[in-house]
């Protein structure tokens, strides 16, 4: 087995619920980070940053919002989110069994400081368990090419399989 499992796929096919019912099943306590989305009525959604045991909003972890329009309005601090608050997350993290990483993506492109953190954990000794984004760029390029990490794409159609390999990595047998 690679050290590191990261999952891949379009949007809302289950990756990160695959992560949540596989903690909640194996019972293997975990740290680390998340992204998150939140809507309003008035059909906008923000993205947020938060450690992985807590989804708590707050202005000063808020990433990105996509208007009802699908126009992006990134935060003037987003790059800093990443580089000071991401990096305390990950600076944090690694004292349990998995780390998680839900998500990465293009974001933090231009977050040279997160994306140090991010590749110490993939050079260090504890597992990560994370969703990666299906998009080109160096950063997520890097991270796929590493020795000690598995891309494993994630489909409706293929879900319940994906959770029963990832559980069996891990040595449990447990489904969906």
């Amino acid at each position: 087995m690679k050290k590191h499992i990261f999952l891949t796929g379009e949007i809302q096919v289950g990756k990160s619920t695959i992560i949540r019912r596989f903690l909640l099943q194996s019972g293997l306590s975990a740290d680390g980070f998340m992204t998150y989305c939140e809507s309003d009525n008035g059909g906008n959604r923000s993205m947020y940053l938060s450690a992985y045991s807590t989804s708590i909003c707050s202005d000063e972890m808020h990433l990105v919002t996509r208007n009802a329009g699908s126009q992006i309005i990134m935060t003037e601090d987003m790059i800093s989110i990443f580089d000071v608050k991401g990096c305390e997350i990950l600076n944090n993290s690694g004292k349990r069994e998995l780390v998680i990483m839900d998500e990465l993506g293009v974001l933090e492109s231009k977050s040279v400081f997160f994306q140090q953190a991010v590749m110490r954990h993939i050079s260090g000794n504890v597992p990560i368990l994370g969703v990666i984004k299906p998009k080109r760029t160096e950063f997520l390029d890097t991270i796929r090419a590493h020795t000690h990490v598995e891309v494993r794409e994630v489909t409706v159609e293929n879900r319940t399989e994906v959770f029963a390999w990832l559980s069996k990595q891990y040595g449990f047998a447990m489904s969906l």
